[in-house]
């Protein structure tokens, strides 16, 4: 491999490695080290050095097993998408599949915040591939399109990151102010009755009056998710692919 040659990928380096006798460092340790810092602290706490001090070797030690950073991301994004609870072969209602995908999804991502930040680029991993196959399963049927099954399967799951995201960022908010939602409101209060009191943004008073003040997180889940699967059965009853 010449100096301007980009290296393999992670997945094509391990798929060429054979199994040879027991080593007190493996990909497998450097990854776990790497993912229960990143819980810990974020993924900006993945560093080299610190998985090598987690795991008691040098960081020269973990370059031999990980070309870098972006090597050690991958292998964590993938690692804990074998958490995903695909046990089940697709039942054949596509519905009920890409909703129990959205679930599991949705506790992976609490489980492992920083996972959110991962895996914009497709990746091929083992457990990618695996759930992209399960998805693909969940909605394949005669005549379906492969780019129709992605527009399905991308539709939930970017709901699914869209609202954990907004989870996320509510957590992050109270741990960063001090203020828990109450806190928040009150807070909030006298600028909220001014603007109302303006009577020039009904829809603001509306939503200030009457909606769930503190709505529960899975109730609204469901209801959302609910909602896109609603859309997604209208167009592929009008693609007559339902």
């Amino acid at each position: 491999m010449t100096q301007s040659e980009p290296r393999p990928v992670i997945w094509a380096r391990l798929s060429g490695q054979g199994r040879g006798p027991a080593r007190t460092l493996d990909h497998e340790t450097i990854t776990n080290a790497a993912i229960a810092i990143a819980d810990a602290d974020g993924l900006d706490a993945v560093t080299m050095r610190a998985v090598a001090g987690k795991v008691g070797h040098s960081p020269m030690a973990l370059y031999r097993h990980v070309g870098g950073r972006d090597d050690l991301t991958e292998l964590m994004y993938d690692a804990v998408l074998g958490e995903l609870e695909l046990t089940r072969a697709p039942s054949g209602d596509w519905r009920a599949g890409l909703a129990g995908l959205a679930r599991s999804t949705r506790r992976l991502q609490h489980r492992h915040p920083w996972v959110i930040h991962l895996g914009h680029r497709p990746t091929l991993g083992p457990n990618y591939i695996r759930m992209m196959e399960y998805a693909m399963a969940c909605v394949d049927a005669p005549g379906r399109p492969i780019d129709e099954m992605l527009d399905m399967v991308g539709t939930v799951l970017q709901f699914t990151n869209g609202f954990v995201r907004e989870e996320l960022g509510v957590a992050e908010a109270h741990r960063r102010t001090g203020l828990d939602r109450a806190g928040w409101q009150q807070h909030m209060t006298p600028f909220v009755t001014e603007l109302l009191g303006t009577g020039d943004h009904p829809y603001l008073a509306k939503i200030i009056l009457d909606a769930d003040d503190s709505p529960d997180h899975d109730t609204v889940f469901e209801r959302r998710l609910g909602m896109v699967l609603a859309g997604l059965t209208t167009a592929m009853d009008r693609e007559g692919n339902a």
